[in-house]
């Protein structure tokens, strides 16, 4: 596997993991943990494995939502973060679609999330290996997105904290 698969795979792998868990998150983040270079990031992979694994069913569901949907500190939108909500974000989406049909990216059909959800962005970087605007989504939105969910005050033991830091640690 060249290094552009590896990180093709490993950014699908994170968007897998920080989607609504409609289904068990083990498999995806088994993938991911096996991919991460880091060992830090590797240690956060498992904690998450670990949880995922054990979890009676419908609690990962209840574990995401509770960290991303009902706290707007971690809200899992590059928008948000950078720039609150109001219209300098409606500015920032049209941009970010406008970004993804010149680079010919299709957010998958029916949206059901917007262009700036990191699930959405992290598929983007996958399939657009190269390019200013890639680059400059992945260092000047997502990275300090990440920042900032990591900085949100979730519980120390969140394992959905332990994939934001394995993710910042594999994109720094």
């Amino acid at each position: 596997m060249t290094a552009l698969e590896r990180q093709q795979q490993l950014l699908e792998s994170f968007a897998e993991l920080l989607t609504y868990p409609a289904g068990d998150p083990a498999p995806a983040a088994l993938r991911c943990r096996d991919l991460v270079a880091g060992k830090g990031a590797a240690r956060h992979l498992g904690a998450f494995l670990a949880r995922a694994q054990a979890a009676a069913p419908h609690e990962m569901e209840e574990l995401f939502s509770s960290t991303f949907d009902l706290d707007p500190a971690c809200a899992p939108y590059v928008g948000h973060h950078l720039c609150g909500e109001g219209p300098k974000r409606g500015a920032f989406l049209a941009r970010l679609a406008q970004v993804y049909r010149e680079d010919d990216f299709e957010v998958p059909s029916p949206p059901r999330e917007l262009p700036d959800h990191l699930a959405v962005v992290l598929r983007y970087l996958a399939r657009v290996a190269t390019g200013p605007a890639r680059q400059a989504l992945l260092e000047d939105g997502l990275v300090p997105a990440l920042d900032r969910m990591l900085a949100a005050p979730l519980e120390p033991d969140n394992v959905y904290r332990s994939v934001l830091a394995a993710l910042r640690e594999e994109v720094a």
